[in-house]
């Protein structure tokens, strides 16, 4: 748009780009003195900090662990179990039933909420629950949900629940009419014992009824444990930011109670987002793929990184580390397909093994050595990395990652590995879209 319209690409370019940085910055700084406060608060009420022999017994995840608890105020906690979903229709089954047998309250946030087939059957059980009296809060992203004024949700509200959009693009003081600064996390919280979180969204195509992009692959997780505490503990934050609420007094036995199923896999739950310093859980991964020895396996639909993202995957393939990469065949967005593809012949170049999973893989996962693994809501992208508010879980655990190394080798059966002549036998038009689509990456 600058190169081709410069007067109007650059109006265009204040209010959808980067816009207003400073002042926009400034205000999420104060989102972040808020969430800070709550965060310390829970955190001490709730007596957390049991890392100490965690970290005197496992060297590899020790600095990983630490790294993300003084930068991401991600708590650590071991008494968590913690399912991994493939299949939409298995996660929505599970999910569905669970908000069944809710009792208390229920907290949904997705960047996608769609009032198809799948979204009405869950607005349903809402509708339902609020009637009875349970607390229902549902929040969606005002961009990736553009149905704000949909019937199905004046009915939700209704009922009793209660409904926000993140930062509305016209109509919030928050918004500033841009496009950017999204919240792309994906949680549920049901009476403060389940937890869900992972890339999949409410909607038919994650549960494989899409026209095109079939098959649909994906991630998510069920956590039960102290770890959902976390989960919680982002949806209020992110709730009071988007109900232009203030933090009310932490009610610990209500949002916080004791875990009824106890575990004993090792987690912590990472929040990033432009109102955080630095990027968390970007540093979270490159600290992973640094202290990985003997593999490093990652999933994702899209592929926009920068440099050191680049630099720390170069660096552990010339390492002889075993490095494996799986993108999709087909994607959503085609300019961000053919961005990812410029980039896989990049990291192909570096050594790095590229699969292509015949089909549309939306999954986030990565992990290493077999011991330690994550799983959420950020994609390997510049957007992901500083633009969108993001969360993952960072697991320490040889089962959960050993499982995630068997959910990549199973996908390896119905994925091409590229080989290395791939990229050079393509004509110099499609190299050329690679490089154009590229031009564009810092915006994907």
């Amino acid at each position: 748009m600058l190169i081709f319209l410069p007067v109007i690409g650059f109006i265009l370019y204040i209010f959808l780009g980067t816009g207003f940085r400073i002042s926009k910055r400034k205000h999420y700084a104060l989102k972040a003195l808020a969430d800070d406060v709550y965060n310390s608060d829970v955190t001490k009420r709730l007596n957390l900090g049991r890392s100490r022999v965690y970290l005197r017994e496992h060297e590899q995840a020790s600095r990983l662990l630490t790294y993300l608890k003084n930068q991401g105020d991600g708590d650590f906690t071991d008494n968590n179990a913690a399912e991994i979903y493939t299949d939409g229709r298995e996660m929505f089954d599970q999910l569905l039933l669970d908000l069944r047998q809710a009792t208390k309250h229920i907290h949904i946030f997705f960047y996608i909420f769609r009032c198809d087939r799948l979204g009405r059957e869950i607005l349903e059980i809402l509708k339902s629950k609020a009637t009875e009296g349970l607390e229902v809060r549902l929040m969606y992203d005002s961009v990736g949900t553009l149905m704000a004024f949909d019937t199905p949700f004046r009915e939700l509200k209704q009922a009793g629940g209660q409904v926000e959009a993140f930062a509305p693009i016209f109509s919030n003081i928050n918004s500033h009419l841009r496009l950017n600064y999204r919240n792309h996390r994906k949680i549920v919280v049901i009476d403060g014992v389940v937890g869900y979180v992972g890339g999949m969204n409410v909607g038919c195509e994650y549960i494989g009824e899409h026209k095109k992009l079939r098959p649909w692959r994906d991630t998510h997780m069920r956590i039960t444990g102290s770890a959902v505490w976390f989960l919680q503990e982002r949806f209020l934050m992110d709730w009071c930011y988007a109900s232009e609420t203030d933090m009310v007094e932490i009610d610990i036995p209500t949002y916080f109670p004791e875990p009824l199923e106890l575990g004993t896999t090792p987690m912590q739950i990472i929040s990033s987002g432009p109102d955080t310093f630095e990027s968390p859980i970007k540093s979270g991964l490159l600290s992973m793929y640094y202290a990985a020895r003997k593999n490093i396996y990652i999933q994702t639909p899209y592929l926009a990184p920068d440099e050191s993202v680049l630099d720390a995957l170069r660096i552990a393939a010339r390492s002889n580390v075993d490095v494996r990469m799986m993108i999709p065949r087909i994607s959503d967005y085609a300019i961000v397909h053919l961005a990812t593809l410029g980039y896989a012949r990049d990291l192909q170049a570096l050594g790095v093994k590229i699969y292509m999973y015949n089909g549309f893989i939306h999954s986030k996962t990565s992990v290493i050595d077999g011991s330690v693994a994550t799983i959420g809501t950020t994609n390997m992208t510049n957007r992901s990395f500083t633009l969108d508010f993001e969360v993952n879980a960072f697991v320490y655990d040889n089962d959960f990652a050993e499982r995630c190394e068997a959910i990549f080798h199973n996908d390896e059966k119905t994925s091409f590995l590229l080989p290395e002549n791939y990229f050079g036998k393509q004509n110099i038009f499609r190299r050329a879209s690679y490089n154009f689509a590229r031009m564009l990456a810092p915006m994907m």
